[in-house]
């Protein structure tokens, strides 16, 4: 169990904060992340690339959005957990469900803010005892306000484990 007993993380439900300010999306660290995850296509290194294939400019990889959460652009006085403090033991938290959404492709050159929301709390039984699970969106939109991706996520407190036991 964490911290937090589940009706605290419950009365949590629908709470809303910025966790995310002053996200530029630049060309380097778009280039670096590219080559990373093994992505060759010049569309993510040269403009002039990106403008042939009938983008606005060199777009970010899907998964770039993460880097948001990175200490480097993390709110003043975030903590270990760079969306919401849930209580769960880092020890025994597990990353789960990850998707991502998308109103238009996000470009070198443009700053993001991004405002999570944690949208659901529930316990589920599994092979060890029970496990929490939190559902927490986070919405990105440029300077201007304008929404340009959606990344819902979900993070699992696994049940603790009986030590007393020797394995043999």
């Amino acid at each position: 169990m964490p911290e937090r007993s589940l009706a605290e993380l419950e009365a949590m439900v629908g709470t809303s904060r910025t966790v995310v300010d002053g996200f530029r999306v630049e060309a380097g660290k778009v280039a670096e992340f590219a080559r990373a995850i093994g992505c060759e296509s010049p569309v993510y290194y040269d403009e002039d690339a990106a403008n042939a294939a009938g983008l606005e400019g060199i777009p970010a990889p899907t998964t770039f959005l993460r880097t948001s959460v990175f200490p480097r652009y993390r709110r003043e006085g975030a903590d270990r957990d760079p969306v919401f403090d849930l209580g769960f033991d880092a020890a025994r938290e597990v990353h789960g469900e990850h998707a991502f959404e998308f109103e238009r492709s996000i470009y070198v050159g443009e700053t993001l803010t991004g405002t999570a929301t944690l949208v659901d709390v529930y316990e589920r039984e599994g092979t060890d005892g029970t496990m929490t699970l939190a559902v927490q969106e986070l919405e990105y939109a440029t300077e201007s306000g304008e929404p340009v991706a959606t990344e819902e996520m979900t993070v699992i407190e696994l049940p603790e484990r009986d030590t007393t036991e020797g394995d043999s």
